[in-house]
């Protein structure tokens, strides 16, 4: 899709539009008749990023109604809208922009939504370009310095507009596997809640889900260093320099992290790794664990039988739904699922049990 350029974008969110960037806005719209769809599609995310209720039905017809009223463009679809002095409808904008708190929504591809948004930093505003995977999807970031980022299922990554320009720090909420390109001077960073990791080249992955207490980071190739997040105690620098070489950093009630180094198998490391390919391994985790990335993967909730939580399951897993993963389960495990919609439960079978 041939989007808004990010300059004009930025200048609206800033509310340092001029005349020209709303003229540039009004031309791309005239130049095809299909930008129209394309910025329904946009605006139904804008509304749905906080400009209505969120149990309200998305009108995307009505959003770009009120969009080209806002920026003074009257046409067939706004005909019946109330005239209004052109300052008024500046005005508008302005406050619309307040309401949706800097968020303007630019893209919808292979399950991952990217948005630009403004943020504080120590020099000023800083324009950040952020990456969200729902669950049940997975996506590929390739970065402007050729380092490329895979993000599993209800993942968020975030990054500067001007990564790489002076340094290359990216931010991570979710699970992603990172392929760095080298580039002497210019270290490659990944920020999450826990801990920093530090590449100059390399591959690794990283595990810092915020719904969990604790960040994994797994060597495949090359060095990393490993120091503490802004939510935690300080820990020592540790550096991993083996490939399948794991560092997990667990934040305690009293804000000291616990850390735990160990060297998986290679199997073991190609099986942490895999989900970022077509087939996906199971090495030995419990069945509660197991739940929890089917709920990611599959957008589901499992709940699992207390007797079945520590029952542990070895496969592998080819592009199959989320039935045929279950029913393979079942095959090994003394259990009985049932899927209700969304909702999945997980019980012991009583014959298998004895």
């Amino acid at each position: 899709m041939d989007y808004p350029t990010e300059e004009y974008i930025i200048n609206f969110l800033a509310r340092k539009e001029s005349p020209e960037d709303v003229q540039k806005l009004k031309k791309w719209l005239a130049a095809d008749p299909a930008h129209r769809n394309e910025l329904k599609q946009l605006l139904a995310v804008w509304d749905g990023a906080g400009m209505i209720d969120a149990t309200e039905k998305i009108d995307t017809d009505k959003a770009y109604q009120r969009f080209m009223f806002r920026i003074g463009k009257e046409d067939e679809e706004t005909e019946t809208a109330p005239k209004t002095n052109p300052k008024v409808i500046r005005m508008d904008i302005f406050r619309t922009i307040s309401r949706i708190a800097a968020i303007f929504a630019i893209s919808f591809s292979l399950g991952i939504l990217s948005h630009y948004y403004l943020a504080k930093n120590q020099s000023g505003q800083l324009a950040f370009i952020e990456n969200i995977v729902p669950l049940g999807s997975k996506s590929e970031i390739n970065l402007p310095d050729g380092s490329t980022i895979s993000l599993n299922a209800g993942s968020t990554l975030r990054y500067p507009t001007n990564y790489g320009k002076t340094k290359r720090d990216v931010y991570l909420s979710g699970e992603g596997y990172f392929n760095v390109a080298g580039q002497n001077g210019k270290p490659f960073t990944v920020h999450t809640s826990l801990s920093k990791i530090t590449a100059l080249g390399t591959e690794f992955n990283v595990k810092a889900y915020h719904d969990e207490n604790v960040v994994e980071t797994t060597l495949i190739r090359g060095e990393v260093a490993v120091e503490k997040g802004e939510a935690i105690g300080a820990f020592d620098r540790t550096v991993l320099q083996k490939p399948g070489h794991k560092l997990s950093v667990t934040a305690a009630q009293d804000s000291q992290p616990v850390l735990v180094v160990t060297q998986l198998e290679p199997d073991i490391a190609e099986a942490e790794v895999s989900w970022k390919g077509q087939n996906w391994r199971i090495e030995s985790v419990p069945l509660q664990d197991l739940a929890v990335k089917l709920n990611r993967r599959y957008g589901v909730l499992i709940q699992v039988d207390d007797l079945l939580k520590s029952h542990r399951f070895t496969g592998t897993f080819e592009d199959e739904s989320l039935e045929q993963v279950l029913h393979a389960i079942q095959i090994s495990a003394p259990m009985l699922y049932h899927i209700d919609g969304k909702n999945v439960y997980i019980s012991a079978d009583p014959k298998k049990m004895e």
